[in-house]
């Protein structure tokens, strides 16, 4: 019985397909939540953000849904990384940080195994490479790197720096978008970048105002 179907559909308000793909993501997503629910917290959190990059960059309707499915599961590889890795209260050594860079590829084999996501696997290994080609697992560059993985990428990070950790406070908004401006064209897509930080403050302003 997948219990979190109903939560997990609602990041992107797509149709419920049964015995479609969305039953294999809630599944997957499912597992995630048991073996590590602060991993599935961030996924949730980071589709959220990126179906808003999605919707603000008019992507279409193919695009919008491989950008929030590639979220979903940008971080399912790392239901294979040890807890003693993954929740480690400290900074990695190299060989733990060796084996944490493994979950892209171990994401895009768990995927590959499950009927009509082998593509979405692709997506999902690629959510770690930089715009300058320094990234992993493949050192992809620029626009190389799938629209959906650079968009995740920034969503992904932008979460991580607002989010406190056992060894690192959580930075403000207001501090995490400057940092994604400083890496834009370096570890993050400039044009992307520039959509999610002018999200960000149309928000702001909005509130502002009292809209």
């Amino acid at each position: 019985m997948i219990s979190k179907a109903p939560r997990w559909r609602a990041l992107d308000g797509s149709p419920w397909e049964p015995g479609g793909d969305e039953v294999a993501i809630a599944a997957l997503l499912d597992l995630v939540e048991e073996a590590a629910p602060d991993v599935a917290a961030h996924m949730e959190r980071t589709a959220r953000l990126a179906r808003l990059v999605a919707l603000e960059a008019r992507l279409s309707d193919p695009l919008h849904r491989q950008v929030i499915r590639t979220a979903r599961l940008h971080d399912v590889g790392k239901l294979a990384i040890p807890p003693w890795v993954r929740e480690k209260p400290g900074p990695l050594s190299d060989t733990e940080r060796r084996i944490m860079r493994s979950h892209p590829v171990t994401g895009q084999s768990i995927l590959e195994r499950k009927p009509g996501l082998a593509g979405l696997g692709v997506l999902v290994r690629a959510t770690h490479e930089r715009w300058d080609g320094t990234g992993y697992p493949d050192r992809l560059k620029g626009s190389s790197i799938p629209i959906p993985s650079r968009i995740v990428s920034v969503c992904d990070a932008f979460d991580a720096m607002t989010k406190p950790r056992p060894y690192s406070p959580s930075m403000t908004i207001d501090a995490s978008l400057g940092e994604l401006d400083r890496c834009a064209g370096a570890q993050f897509d400039p044009g992307i970048v520039q959509v999610f930080c002018e999200l960000f403050q149309n928000r702001f302003d909005r509130l502002a105002v009292g809209a």
